[in-house]
C-alpha cells in the first residue's frame, strides 16, 4: 500500500537546509518553481538536473532565485516543450548563467527572438519526437510521447513536447501547453499508457484542455498547475478544475503556484511526500463564479 503523506510548513526549513545540487542516491526529488504566468519545473536526481521550461522574461530573477536557492550548479539537460515566451523566455538566461550540456526542443523552427536567443549561443540541441525514452539517471526515465514526427497537428501549443517521468512506481505526466486535439490523439493512442500519479495540468489549466476522456486516462492522483496570480486568461479555469474532481482528484491534491508557491514532490519510487511553499485554501473570482480548493487543515 502506497503511503502518500501531506506536508506540513515545519517540513520546509528541513528540506530548505538538505538541499544540494543532485538528489541523494535512489531519490527523485522534482519542483514546480513559481514563475508566474509560466511553466518552469526542476527534476534532480542522483546523477543529473534537468529543467523543462524556464518562465517568461518578467519572472527571470524568481527563476534564477529559486535556483540558486536549491543548490544547482549545472544542468545536465534542458527541455523546452514549445517556443512560447512563457516557456522559454529565460532559455538564454539559464544558459548564461549554468554549464548546460544539451537542450532538447520540440525540432520545431520559429521567427520567435527568444527562440533564436537559445539557438544563437551554439548549444548542443536534439529535437525530442514520440518514442524517444531520454535516460535522466538513477532509475529516472523520460518517455517521449509527442509530437510525432509526422504529426499534422496544427498550432504552436498542441506540438508542445509530451512526456511521462517514471522513477518506480511513481510518475508525473508533462503535458506543456497541449489541447484538445492533441490530448485527443494521445487518449486514443492505445500504445501509449497515460497513466501516473500527478498531471502537470496542460496549458495552466486552460478551459481548452484537460479534457474529461484525456484525464479519464491519467487517472492523477495529484494535479500541478502552473498559473499566475490573476493571471488575464483566467487560468486556472472552472472547467478544468471540475474534470480533476470528476476524476477523483482531491481539492487537496490539486496545487496551483498561484496560490501554493512552489510545490515540490520528493519519492522513493514506491512512497512520495508533496510539499507546498504555502499549504493553504486558495479561493479567487476569475470568471464571474468563485474557484475554490478546500484542503486538509
Amino acid at each position: 500500500m502506497k503511503k502518500i503523506f501531506a506536508a506540513v510548513f515545519g517540513l520546509l526549513f528541513f528540506i530548505a537546509a538538505t538541499c544540494s545540487a543532485y538528489t541523494d542516491a535512489g531519490k527523485l526529488k522534482v519542483t514546480m518553481l513559481d514563475v508566474d504566468q509560466g511553466d518552469a519545473f526542476l527534476i534532480e536526481t542522483p546523477e543529473q538536473n534537468i529543467l523543462i521550461d524556464t518562465g517568461d522574461i518578467s519572472a527571470r530573477s524568481k527563476l534564477l532565485t529559486q535556483l540558486n536557492t536549491a543548490g544547482i550548479t549545472r544542468f545536465e539537460k534542458i527541455i523546452l516543450t514549445h517556443p512560447h515566451a512563457d516557456h522559454i523566455g529565460n532559455a538564454k538566461a539559464v544558459i548564461d548563467a549554468f554549464p548546460v550540456d544539451l537542450v532538447i526542443d520540440n525540432g520545431k523552427s520559429s521567427n520567435s527572438p527568444l527562440y533564436n536567443n537559445y539557438v544563437s549561443t551554439g548549444i548542443a540541441r536534439q529535437a525530442a519526437v514520440s518514442g524517444d525514452v531520454l535516460d535522466f539517471g538513477g532509475g529516472v526515465k523520460f518517455y517521449v510521447f509527442s509530437p510525432a514526427a509526422n504529426s499534422t497537428l496544427q498550432g504552436v501549443n498542441n506540438q508542445s513536447i509530451v512526456g511521462k517521468l517514471t522513477f518506480g512506481d511513481f510518475s508525473i505526466l508533462f503535458t506543456g501547453d497541449i489541447e484538445k486535439d492533441a490530448e485527443k490523439v494521445l487518449w486514443r493512442n492505445s500504445n501509449i499508457n497515460l497513466e501516473s500519479t500527478i498531471l502537470k495540468a496542460a496549458h495552466h489549466g486552460s478551459k481548452t484542455s484537460n479534457v474529461d476522456n484525456f484525464v479519464g486516462h491519467v487517472k492523477p492522483k495529484f494535479v500541478f498547475i502552473s498559473a499566475g496570480l490573476n493571471n488575464k486568461f483566467g487560468h486556472p479555469h472552472k472547467a478544468a478544475l471540475r474534470t480533476f474532481r470528476e476524476y477523483y482528484v482531491t481539492d487537496e491534491n490539486i496545487f496551483c503556484t498561484a496560490f501554493n508557491g512552489q510545490v515540490t514532490v520528493e519519492t522513493d519510487g514506491s512512497n512520495y511526500l508533496v510539499i507546498p511553499e504555502k499549504f493553504s485554501d486558495w479561493v479567487v473570482d476569475y470568471t464571474k463564479e468563485i474557484v475554490t480548493v478546500t484542503r486538509i487543515s
